[in-house]
């Protein structure tokens, strides 16, 4: 078993650079942990607006014990109609550009972090399928928006597989990971 081990730090320091900031724990920590971990390490906190992960992120976030130190809640706006009157997106953003859309997610993102008074706001909407989708955001997309005081910058995802658990599940994954990218600027 020890061999074994030292085998894999050795791979590991070897493989390490190439990866570079890939990698976000060591020690087997989940992404959810490293992302709270930074956030108590840097007295911030956060909050999130979610659409097609309907609470997955937030349940993510919350699965880490001491949570509350840094996560101030969420927004489950799966229609159009609660993202305007929970995070104040302006609806004729909506009918020009569609809920599934650059702007919208910056709204969302701004919304949360606004409306709560967060330094960070983390937002999700997307078409996660089967149905859905249009010819210039496809099921499979999904834009993923991250507020802070000191800017907002959203992602445009596509998976071209219709598995809508997949889909959920990946973009909860990379909403975590954008969100500790901005912690580690």
């Amino acid at each position: 078993m020890e061999e074994a081990e030292a085998l894999v730090r050795e791979l590991g320091r070897k493989i390490e650079p190439l990866l570079g900031d890939r990698i976000y724990s060591r020690n087997g920590g989940t992404l959810e942990a490293v992302v709270g971990q930074l956030l108590r390490q840097s007295c911030r906190t956060l909050a999130v607006a979610e659409s097609c992960t309907g609470g997955l992120l937030g349940e993510r976030i919350t699965r880490v014990p001491g949570s509350s130190t840094y996560f101030l809640g969420g927004f489950l706006t799966y229609s159009d109609r609660m993202k305007t009157e929970l995070l104040g997106v302006d609806a004729e953003l909506i009918e020009r550009h569609t809920a599934v859309s650059e702007p919208v997610a910056l709204a969302m993102a701004e919304g949360a972090r606004l409306r709560t008074e967060a330094d960070f706001g983390v937002s999700i909407t997307g078409y996660a399928g089967p149905d859905g989708g249009t010819e210039e955001n496809p099921v499979g997309t999904v834009f993923i928006g991250v507020a802070s005081a000191h800017g907002s910058k959203v992602k445009r995802l596509r998976w071209p597989s219709a598995d809508r658990a997949l889909i959920r599940s990946y973009a909860a994954q990379i909403a975590l990971d954008q969100l500790r990218r901005r912690l580690l600027d």
